[in-house]
């Protein structure tokens, strides 16, 4: 017996024979259907119970028991696959439910639903990922046309969740490790106002703070950055400590040892503006805004701590993010500094003079060698020269990776990092965790895609929205855990070499995956690019000129 309702019909039909009045049903977008089927033992399963769709196409709806004795559906593009589902010789009751309102297809067996739980979980994982990278992008143009960055925990939008919707996990301030994720994305999308946001706060109001607190604390010139700051500049109150003013303290710093030292602000924020710059070609930023802050963060460092016999910064005390708090000379750090000296040294000479120069060759000599550390596979990034006291879940070894990019696709002793990787403390694939970056700059693409098909299904079950992430360690929705999830896939399709003119495209993308993608890359560069049953198949570079710094990965090449 077949009952379809899409304008009802039920009958019991006969083999292979076409179905009175089914030339409408699907039309409406709505649709559902149930069979009583007995596959027959002898015959090994493998039959059709209803067929409205051309052969390989996408234009209509399809039941069968393929392969052998299990339930295939397809509606349009989408597949369900049950298999090994159905027992021969027994009756059994399928049922099929499509609703174009929610966007959801299911498909019941013995009246259990056995595939499809709604809008996210029944597309394959490169819709799923798909899906999530446009609807972050979505919420993320939403949230960053205002005033204020976007908050990590919840954007605009926060709801109702624990009696008021303005409560916020965190509070109301800024914390630079997570406000940064929003945003490590919008270079390559070419989304350049949605920045300007958070380069006002940064940049305009509070690095002259910056620099007048570095001068009030330490009468020295520089400037550093803290990680938990109001958007006037000011350190969060509890973490800085209410027991005495400043000018009673021996100490100057906050209180909170969370992160008293952690610094690794000032490094990220001069490298993320270096690559807005460099997208977009605006010289006269950086000559006038991003430099003096580079500058101002280098002079920090170099007043703050002092040189060893071989002319060394010690960087003691320090800490590696929040992580480990008892520390010298801390990846986060030390990759950072090499990473943005590096990068003002590449500058054209046109935009920088003799002096800067001279004095930006003498700070690069004085810094830290990147730390390693020993494992069982060798060499690994190490969270620092030496570490001790882990009070948190990050990973700050991997910074080298991620965001400074000195071990990566493209450079020596990537090992490095796959050890690092490999021999990490902590691992997870939510959140603001970073895993799915460090992955795909290592061209590690297994792993990468796990754990990006893992975020993109990763969304609040109490939200109708399928790209409200969370909460996780934040809030609904998770800012970090979309901002992670856009770099990482970006990341996957093409990386660009900060210190080179260099493009890496599809370092770490699957083979299974086809995909068509326009993405933008330094120097005002667009590129276009499309992949078909694991060949490059289209490849776009404009302008034309840069084509020459593509390099594209084996197996597309």
């Amino acid at each position: 017996m077949l009952r379809v309702s899409d304008d009802i019909y039920s009958e019991k039909p006969k083999l292979y024979s076409v179905l009175a009045d089914s030339e409408n049903w699907g039309k409406k977008g709505d649709l559902s259907f149930e069979a009583w089927i007995k596959p027959d033992k002898q015959a090994g399963g493998g039959a059709r119970i209803i067929d409205k769709i051309t052969p390989g196409g996408s234009n209509g709806f399809l039941l069968d028991t393929h392969p052998g004795n299990s339930l295939r559906l397809i509606v349009g593009s989408e597949i369900l696959n049950v298999k090994n589902c159905l027992e021969a010789d027994k009756w059994s009751h399928v049922a099929v439910v499509v609703d174009s309102k929610h966007c959801t297809v299911k498909l019941y067996l013995d009246g259990k639903q056995v595939a499809g739980k709604g809008a996210m979980e029944y597309l394959d994982d490169a819709s799923t990922v798909t899906r999530a990278y446009a609807l972050q992008r979505f919420i993320d143009a939403c949230g960053s046309r205002g005033e204020f960055p976007v908050k990590f925990n919840g954007s605009i939008f926060t709801v109702d969740f624990n009696g008021d919707p303005d409560d916020r996990r965190w509070g109301q301030g800024y914390w630079w490790q997570n406000s940064r994720l929003p945003y490590i994305s919008m270079p390559m999308s070419g989304d350049f106002d949605l920045m300007k946001p958070l380069m006002r706060m940064y940049v305009d109001d509070i690095f002259p703070l910056c620099e007048y607190r570095t001068k009030k604390y330490f009468g020295f010139e520089g400037a550093y950055f803290g990680e938990c700051m109001y958007p006037w500049g000011a350190i969060f109150s509890n973490t800085y400590g209410w027991d005495k003013p400043y000018s009673e303290r021996k100490d100057p710093l906050q209180r909170s040892m969370w992160h008293k030292w952690e610094w690794v602000a000032g490094p990220e924020l001069v490298f993320m503006l270096m690559d807005y710059c460099e997208y977009t070609g605006d010289e006269k930023y950086l000559v006038e805004k991003v430099v003096p802050i580079a500058e101002a963060i280098m002079s920090f460092f170099e007043n703050y701590y002092k040189v060893n016999d071989a002319g060394k910064l010690v960087m003691y005390p320090s800490q590696a993010v929040e992580t480990w708090i008892e520390c010298t000379n801390p990846m986060p750090e030390v990759a950072g500094l090499r990473s943005i000296t590096q990068r003002l040294l590449g500058l054209d000479k046109r935009l920088t003079n003799a002096k800067q120069r001279a004095r930006w060759k003498a700070f690069m000599s004085k810094l830290p060698a990147i730390p390693t550390r020993e494992t069982e596979d060798g060499v690994a990034l190490a969270p620092a020269e030496k570490f001790a006291r882990k009070i948190n879940v990050e990973n700050p070894e991997l910074y080298a990776v991620f965001p400074f990019r000195q071990i990566a696709v493209g450079y020596p002793n990537t090992e490095w990092g796959v050890n690092a990787l490999k021999y990490r403390w902590d691992r997870g694939a939510s959140g603001w965790r970073q895993d799915d970056i460090f992955m795909a700059y290592l061209g590690l693409t297994d792993q990468v895609k796990a754990n990006l098909v893992s975020r993109a299904r990763n969304y609040d079950k109490n939200s109708r929205f399928p790209a409200f992430w969370g909460p996780n360690y934040d809030w609904i929705p998770d800012q970090d855990h979309g901002g992670v999830l856009m770099k990482a896939f970006q990341s996957m399709l093409m990386q660009v070499d900060p210190y080179s003119r260099r493009i890496y495209l599809l370092p770490a993308w699957p083979e299974a995956w086809d995909v068509e993608f326009k993405l933008h890359a330094p120097y005002k560069t667009v590129i276009e690019c499309s992949v078909k049953n694991g060949k490059l198949v289209g490849l776009k570079v404009d302008p034309q000129s840069r084509r020459k710094d593509v390099i594209v990965a084996d197996p597309y090449e």
